[in-house]
């Protein structure tokens, strides 16, 4: 929130996908490779991760810090082109992180994953704030 060239994510938005995401923080990815969003990287040049269970055509980022990776995950919302939806949304005004999360189809392949989140944010709104 301190910088003028980004949009902020719903904060509740952002630690219910973060969540989900890295297992609370356990998974793998988030402990070895401090990728909390399980953001991918298709040019397998730059540090990434395997994933044990996928073909080798992409890995999951590795990030020098946690922070790295919240940025970077704001920066693909706010202006990656899968996320048209999301930015026109939000250009509208819109704030709440349920609606803007329908939005999201390009995120996740899981046919649950608004559900899964949309409990989490659920949760973080009744026993967080």
């Amino acid at each position: 929130n301190t910088t003028t060239d980004i949009f902020p994510v719903p904060l509740d938005l952002l630690l219910a996908q973060a969540a989900l995401e890295s297992g609370w923080g356990t998974s793998r990815f988030a402990r070895e490779g401090k990728n909390l969003f399980g953001m991918r990287t298709y040019n397998l040049t730059e540090p990434h991760m395997l994933p044990s269970n996928k073909p080798r055509k992409w890995g999951v980022k590795v990030y020098e810090h946690e922070c790295d990776s919240v940025m970077h995950y704001i920066n693909t919302l706010n202006n990656g082109t899968a996320f048209g939806k999301y930015q026109k949304l939000r250009d509208e005004g819109e704030t709440d992180a349920i609606k803007l999360l329908h939005t999201l189809e390009s995120y996740a392949s899981d046919k649950n994953y608004f559900v899964k989140v949309e409990k989490i944010i659920k949760k973080i709104r009744t026993e967080y704030r």
